[in-house]
């Protein structure tokens, strides 16, 4: 071994997933982001393509789940004008979580699988965009 060390990337934007049953045929899955101190997470929605790419993310690929609600935002991005991108952009800071409820349509094999494509950036830098990919079993309760 030389003493020679990689540099680590940045990881300023960390994501985790949650799946909770919350009767014996409907659940809700939790998708959290945390997002060190300086830095943002854009929006999903963004006003212009002159800027950076918005936040995504994709539960198309789950299995065993019909989705019946939208994907909801813990709170509002906050919006601003963007010096870096000269335009009015909106983004997370801290933490945001986002929940979204299904019903179990298939209790054998069910899994919610997101795939997550985001950007994030502080004053001086942003990232490239990114995507992550998560994948959680659905775990039903046992009949009592």
């Amino acid at each position: 071994m030389t003493g020679i060390m990689a540099a680590q990337a940045p990881k300023p934007i960390t994501w985790r997933m949650s799946v909770k049953m919350t009767d014996k045929t409907n659940g809700i899955v939790t998708i959290k982001a945390t997002i060190e101190n300086g830095w943002h997470l854009y929006g999903t929605s963004l006003p212009s393509d002159k800027g950076p790419k918005p936040t995504s993310i994709n539960l198309d690929s789950s299995t065993g789940v019909k989705w019946v609600s939208d994907l909801k935002p813990s709170v509002a991005p906050t919006e601003k004008k963007d010096a870096i991108f000269d335009t009015t952009l909106n983004w997370w800071s801290g933490e945001v979580t986002f929940t979204r409820k299904f019903k179990l349509v298939k209790a054998e094999g069910a899994k919610v699988n997101a795939a997550i494509t985001f950007m994030g950036c502080n004053d001086a830098t942003c990232l490239p965009p990114a995507t992550v990919n998560l994948s959680r079993v659905v775990r039903v309760p046992a009949a009592k």
